[in-house]
């Protein structure tokens, strides 16, 4: 959902960007006493009360400023309370076994959003599982549940427009199944561009209304560690709304369902379905053991490397996909933005950026990213604005992650050259403050380049002050800053937060071996050598 903005970039701001290289700036509003009394006392969190730091976030997201990041617009975007009983830590493959569990269990309504679609382990897990639901609707007299499918592949007809509509020739080659062996099930596919660089970049699922998961990664095959959180309670309806608008839809207006007035099913606007019982689902267990370990992250890898470290640390601290939290509802609200087509850093002001400049510019003690990638200008500024007042930032990036594309014209650069610059604006004593890690996969004790394609990592997750989170499909970059479409969610939750820190450092030995260099950032090994791979 994007918020209704006053004014859309236009061919002057465009052209003004394009020549200085500089975006419309974004200014973070300090609320008065009169709007936080407003967020506590209104309707949205009921009688939870939001921290002040999530405050802050929320009312900047409702006001990002006056150009909006596209000309399409849906209903205004609005707090909800929620849980996150599920988090997964994990490669692809676990998180499409997910998604299998989910699916086969739907009665109504299945969403799916992916930026890149092949066909793949994932692929073939959504296929199959849409398949034994139909076989399922068949042997129960079932009601037949719509499917749609959303994913973004390149298209010359996208020069026409932004959604083209996929043949089921298509998506047979893509690991969906054929019609003939889905009967009970209404499949459509969109493939979703805009032309020539909106790239459809979020990546999440709605079922039923009453769960929905938000993710790292896309449904293909690859060498990265990546998250997935599954929401439950109101929040799923403000995604079920984003996700209709993204299809192309208008939202309708609401229906009382179990979530507590819920949005209503593209089938059926009153159909009140039951919640999926996810607890009743079988999680691996922790992994205590290197090969173990070793086998997760080598799923879907293409070159597979031994592993270097030792099985010590991993039976002290294991290896944890799943985490179940059974937490009581907490605020949270959507961080969208809207595909921005049009070369020029003018779409800055989003939710989407809003939510992370506000929250770094409101940190009081600590700010943690994890991103595959960080170049775009303005959060680099806050983030060196934010150690000079004394906030530690920790970030871990991942070594040569898309490298070729990060360095394109008016991109920003790649990751190693984005932090040695960085580091070179810093005293010594603020460099202190500014920790830069380099992502280990968990059987490994040195980074690994990306271009190995072995131990890479594509997790976006921003926790400010421990107790505020900011996760979704958005990365540190300037395409998503600027140009891709995105979803993400900030929630507000000190126990959430707490745990999702301990998985992670639970899953990868960054914190351990990835920490680079205190001058310039750049990780060397004992004898001062770097990772293969480096640009300079």
């Amino acid at each position: 959902m994007q918020h209704n903005s006053k004014k859309y970039p236009g061919i002057f701001d465009t052209m003004m960007s394009l020549m200085s290289g500089e975006p419309i700036s974004l200014k973070i509003h300090t609320p008065s006493k009169g709007e936080f009394r407003a967020v506590t006392e209104g309707s949205s969190f009921g009688v939870t009360q939001p921290s002040e730091l999530f405050s802050k976030i929320y009312l900047n997201i409702l006001n990002p400023g006056e150009h909006a990041s596209s000309n399409e617009q849906s209903k205004p975007i609005a707090g909800a309370l929620g849980t996150v009983p599920l988090t997964i830590i994990s490669t692809v493959p676990d998180i499409a076994d997910h998604y299998y569990n989910l699916i086969v269990e739907a009665k109504s309504e299945i969403m799916i959003f992916s930026n890149f679609w092949k066909h793949s382990y994932a692929a073939q897990r959504i296929g199959d599982a849409l398949k034994l639901l139909s076989k399922r609707i068949g042997q129960t007299n079932g009601s037949c549940v719509t499917v749609k499918i959303m994913f973004d592949r390149g298209s010359v007809k996208h020069l026409f427009q932004p959604r083209v509509l996929v043949t089921e020739a298509e998506w047979n080659t893509l690991g969906l199944p054929p019609t003939q062996d889905t009967p009970n099930i209404d499949l459509e596919v969109i493939n979703y561009h805009n032309f020539p660089i909106g790239t459809f970049h979020s990546k999440f699922m709605v079922i039923d209304r009453r769960i929905a998961v938000l993710n790292s990664c896309n449904i293909q095959d690859n060498s990265n560690l990546e998250m997935m959180c599954q929401f439950e309670g109101p929040i799923v309806d403000e995604v079920w709304d984003h996700a209709i608008w993204t299809w192309g839809l208008l939202v309708v207006s609401k229906h009382s369902s179990a979530n507590g007035g819920g949005s209503g099913s593209l089938t059926d606007p009153n159909a009140v379905v039951a919640p999926v019982n996810s607890t009743s689902l079988n999680d691996p267990p922790p992994r205590r053991a290197i090969e173990d370990v070793s086998n997760i992250l080598n799923r879907s890898v293409m070159n597979q490397f031994l592993p270097d470290a030792t099985g010590d640390d991993i039976a002290k601290v294991p290896f944890r996909s799943h985490l179940r939290l059974n937490t009581k509802d907490i605020p949270m609200v959507l961080a969208p933005r809207a595909a921005y087509a049009s070369f020029g850093n003018v779409s800055l002001n989003t939710p989407q950026n809003a939510a992370w400049l506000s929250a770094i510019h409101f940190a009081k003690s600590k700010i943690f990213i994890q991103t595959p990638d960080l170049n775009a200008p303005q959060v680099i500024t806050a983030l060196l604005e934010a150690v000079k007042c004394g906030v530690e930032v920790i970030i871990i990036l991942c070594l040569g992650y898309n490298d070729l594309g990060e360095m394109l014209p008016t991109q920003g650069g790649h990751n190693e050259w984005v932090v040695a610059h960085m580091m070179k604006q810093l005293s010594e004593e603020e460099r202190n403050m500014l920790k830069i890690y380099w992502y280990v996969g968990r059987d490994m004790v040195r980074p690994v380049h990306a271009s190995k394609h072995f131990r890479t990592c594509h997790i976006k997750l921003m926790i400010v002050d421990e107790r505020v989170g900011i996760q979704g499909s958005g990365n540190q970059d300037t395409q998503s800053w600027f140009h891709s479409q995105e979803i993400n969610i900030v929630i507000d939750s000190e126990e959430v937060c707490k745990q999702w820190m301990e998985q992670l450092v639970a899953n990868q030995n960054s914190f351990l071996y990835g920490r680079g260099n205190e001058v310039d950032g750049i990780w060397r090994d004992s004898l001062g050598s770097q990772v293969p791979g480096y640009w300079f």
